[in-house]
């Protein structure tokens, strides 16, 4: 068990995913990896038939590999500077898998106590986008972005509540983070209980009951119009750490990946750590 940063070979990017991980991990006393993962050259080029050919293919594989140990340096070394800043005391391990990062991020987050992507990763276009889309779209596993500013010591948690089910297994997966973390904050918009009054578990004290008997302290904050905005706004006005949230969305065949409340939380230009689940 450890808190992965799944990293992408590009320094800013890779400096904020393992900083992220790195607080994590601390407050779950738990080792922390650094995941970089590209696919064997060799077998993603196609393979040519004739003389004149093969030896284009042979040169064209060396670039390759070229570009990917480059990337695994930069990876390598920004995970290392990362990890050596502050007393933590936490193992770290970089590890570099020969595989596809969508087959490789999915199967660290099948057991990681949390899996740390950087914040661009949620863009379309950029080099994790596919790997972030895919664990937690279609494989259905936990993700953490990391914030787009330093992680905040001392902040609650924001639980954004809904009484649906990817809240709940948003809040299910990252209980052990929420627990680490300290001091809950349930938001809801009061349009969202009316809407779903007739369900219990919608009421945001059935979660903070939920969550004490978890040994987890909450209290209940109602955010009004936008939920997106909403949340983002308790977020900077009470200096919350994270936002846990359940992810809306469609599939890759849908005009847009996330639905609003999500887009919003993503792309947010100032937003804390975001752990989200579908």
């Amino acid at each position: 068990m450890s808190v992965v940063a799944v990293l992408q070979g590009t320094e800013a990017q890779d400096r904020q995913s393992t900083l992220t991980a790195v607080e994590l991990a601390r407050r779950l006393n738990t080792p922390v990896t650094g995941l970089f993962a590209l696919p064997d050259p060799n077998a993603v080029l196609m393979v040519a038939a004739t003389p004149e050919a093969s030896g284009l293919t042979a040169s064209t594989a060396q670039s390759i590999i070229d570009l990917q140990l480059a990337m695994k340096e930069t990876a390598e070394t920004a995970f290392h500077d990362a990890t050596s800043t502050g007393a933590h005391g936490l193992d770290c391990t970089f590890f570099h898998e020969v595989n596809t990062v969508e087959r490789a991020s999915a199967n660290a987050a099948t057991l990681a106590q949390a899996v740390v992507f950087p914040r661009s990763a949620a863009k379309g276009g950029e080099p994790l986008n596919l790997a972030f889309e895919h664990v937690l779209m279609d494989a259905r596993l936990p993700v953490v972005l990391a914030g787009t500013e330093e992680f905040k010591d001392a902040g609650p948690v924001i639980i954004a509540w809904d009484g649906s089910n990817g809240a709940a297994r948003a809040v299910r997966f990252h209980l052990p983070l929420i627990r680490a973390l300290g001091h809950v904050v349930i938001a809801q918009a009061p349009k969202d209980l009316e809407r779903d009054a007739a369900r219990p578990v919608s009421e945001p004290g059935t979660l903070e009951s939920w969550l004490k008997r978890h040994d987890v302290k909450a209290e209940i904050a109602e955010i009004e119009g936008d939920v997106g905005s909403g949340l983002l706004a308790l977020a900077r006005g009470s200096g919350a750490c994270m936002i846990v949230a359940g992810a809306y969305g469609h599939s890759r065949l849908g005009e847009k990946l996330f639905g609003g409340t999500t887009r919003r939380l993503v792309e947010a230009a100032h937003a804390p750590v975001l752990a989200l689940a579908r």
